[in-house]
């Protein structure tokens, strides 16, 4: 029944995203709050921010890689490995695309940031199907979700060119897998230890955003550091707790168990 609830939930969000109207690039989403440099790199600090995302990449890619190919703590079987690693590749590259786009921001950089993040949204979604609803179904989808996700930003830049930007694609794949992980969360058991350590990445994402919404009011009030820095290192601590939770947790039942 559950399956069957997520199914349903996930296909209205569909649905939704596609009765939305065509939702085109806002220009706004290009002007940043700190415009200060340093060491002669524009916009310093937004784009230094995101040195936190090369560093919990490699240090996530790094754990996986150095697993045993035989079933281990954080892993029952080996190819679980799939949706973290495609998680923390895209948390890594978002580091350097992120910066590249920060430096002189403008829609071309800005695809370069998009397109690791897609991998980044769906490798987490995929992961938690495999912890919690089913471990063959989030290795299967691994890739053709990320290859949706590396889509829908192809798909917005291709729209903007063409003076129709729609953005309706690229916001599901970052907003549907977010609103789906506490259902998840909530309707399907723990099949490995540390599984709460997911409702801190919500909050550390849901911090990030509201940081990225008020980015110049924070720069105006604490003076040193913008929303949208914040934002960064909050986004990139709600990856550190995704390898975190993976360099410590342990099976509690196996996957071919029935529970719940």
């Amino acid at each position: 029944m559950q399956k069957i609830i997520l199914s349903i939930a996930l296909i209205l969000s569909i649905a939704f995203a596609v009765s939305l109207e065509r939702i085109p690039q806002n220009p706004e989403w290009l002007r940043f709050a700190d415009h200060r440099s340093w060491l002669g790199v524009p916009n310093f600090g937004d784009v230094f921010s995101n040195l936190p995302f090369v560093i919990v990449g490699f240090m996530g890619l790094r754990f996986l890689f150095r697993l045993p190919d035989d079933r281990g703590k954080a892993f029952e079987f080996s190819w679980e490995k799939a949706a973290p690693a495609t998680f923390f590749t895209g948390v890594f590259l978002t580091g350097f695309g992120s910066a590249w786009f920060h430096l002189y921001p403008d829609n071309l950089r800005l695809v370069w940031d998009r397109l690791p993040m897609t991998w980044a949204f769906m490798g987490i979604f995929c992961q938690l199907i495999s912890d919690r609803v089913s471990a063959r179904a989030g290795y299967l989808l691994v890739f053709p979700m990320s290859g949706l996700g590396l889509f829908s930003v192809i798909a917005w830049y291709w729209t903007e060119l063409h003076g129709a930007g729609d953005l309706r694609l690229y916001f599901w794949i970052q907003f549907a897998p977010m609103l789906a992980i506490p259902a998840i969360l909530l309707l399907f058991p723990v099949r490995y230890t540390y599984g709460k350590a997911y409702w801190g990445v919500l909050l550390c994402y849901a911090l990030a955003k509201t940081l990225e919404h008020f980015d110049t009011a924070v720069f105006q009030t604490v003076g040193f550091i913008s929303g949208h820095s914040l934002k960064h290192l909050f986004a990139a601590g709600s990856a550190w707790i995704i390898f975190n939770m993976l360099a410590h947790r342990q099976p509690i039942y196996s996957a071919y168990e029935t529970k719940g």
